[in-house]
């Protein structure tokens, strides 16, 4: 089952672009781990102080290995090095996977056999 993990961290005052890149070493080597399927760290461009974090492991063991990784762990000691003001990072798993497109480049009108458009009109 794929594990997906999605959220926000939020920095007062801080400039996320450069907390980023001095996580840049660390975020490579979480991306070259067994397992990872992505792994971004990108700033809001409308919320001064929001890093937004997106990440796609093959298995809750692979997330699980990440966790014990030299990289999870100094990545966690380089964020402390800034102040941090609140977050809110969220496990998901994903049991299915379809594309958001049709082949003829439209957004589906289901997803996983359910419409999603039966109730656009109320």
């Amino acid at each position: 089952m794929r594990i997906l993990i999605a959220g926000h961290l939020l920095f007062e005052g801080q400039d996320c672009a450069a907390i980023i890149e001095g996580g840049r070493a660390l975020i490579e080597a979480s991306r070259a781990e067994k397992g990872c399927i992505a792994y971004n760290w990108s700033v809001d461009p409308l919320a001064p102080g929001t890093i937004h974090v997106f990440e796609e492991w093959e298995s809750e063991a692979d997330l699980g290995a990440h966790f014990k990784d030299p990289s999870y762990l100094s990545m966690r000691t380089h964020l402390e090095r800034s102040t941090l003001t609140g977050f809110d990072v969220s496990i998901y798993s994903a049991n299915g996977k379809e594309p958001v497109y049709t082949a003829e480049g439209q957004p589906r009108d289901s997803i996983f056999g359910v419409s999603i458009t039966a109730n656009a009109s109320e």
